[in-house]
């Protein structure tokens, strides 16, 4: 359980697993990047100046949360990256069509952060947190109603407020990816997002 604003926000139902065991390739879309699995450890690598995202075939819709690890392989240290509400790849513009891209370590200055993709007017970043190569980090991201968030380790580390949140037909897949680095995931969950106003207050202590 986790707070967002004043919602008190807990996983649900569970509505997807996957530990990358054999056949896993069918379940996903690979868009771009050397990707491979053993021992239920998903490695990905890009070595271009550009991203590869891995997007689910099963769509999510509605409030959801992604709960799963992931570090960065040193001597890489930069862009363990996730994706939620997304269309997938767009094959015309050889480029991620609509969805909310998230990561640690990106946007050149190693920050985490959150955006809307393509337009990428709408973000938030945050500069105080940078994650470590070799270490890794228990991630839970994902949406409920206008709130995009990133939690690592249990802590708030990214909220994003979306006055118009993405809600089409088609962008409700999630992805895992990179850019230009060396990562790696293991045991990814989906679960539905189940959430509650909060009674939240301060007691004067003076």
């Amino acid at each position: 359980m986790f707070y967002l604003r004043d919602q008190e926000v807990r996983a649900g139902e569970l509505l997807f697993r996957e530990d990358f065991s054999e056949g896993w390739k069918e379940r996903w879309e690979i868009t771009g990047g050397e990707w491979n699995a053993a021992g239920g450890v998903l490695d990905g690598l890009y070595r271009g100046n550009a991203g590869g995202l891995i997007y689910t075939r099963e769509q999510f819709p509605g409030n959801i949360i992604m709960d799963f690890y992931g570090k960065m392989i040193a001597p890489c240290n930069n862009d363990l990256n996730f994706s939620f509400r997304a269309k997938g790849w767009d094959d015309q513009k050889g480029d991620a069509a609509l969805g909310y891209i998230a990561g640690l370590n990106g946007w050149w200055k190693k920050r985490a952060g959150i955006e809307r993709y393509p337009e990428c007017a709408l973000y938030a970043m945050n500069g105080a947190f940078v994650a470590e190569s070799d270490r890794e980090y228990h991630i839970q991201t994902g949406i409920v109603d206008a709130m995009s968030f990133i939690l690592v380790d249990g802590e708030l580390v990214v909220l994003l407020c979306d006055p118009n949140p993405i809600d089409e037909e088609g962008a409700c897949r999630v992805g895992l990816g990179t850019y230009c680095s060396h990562v790696q995931f293991r045991d990814l969950k989906i679960y539905r997002a189940e959430h509650r106003t909060a009674e939240l207050s301060y007691t004067p202590n003076f």
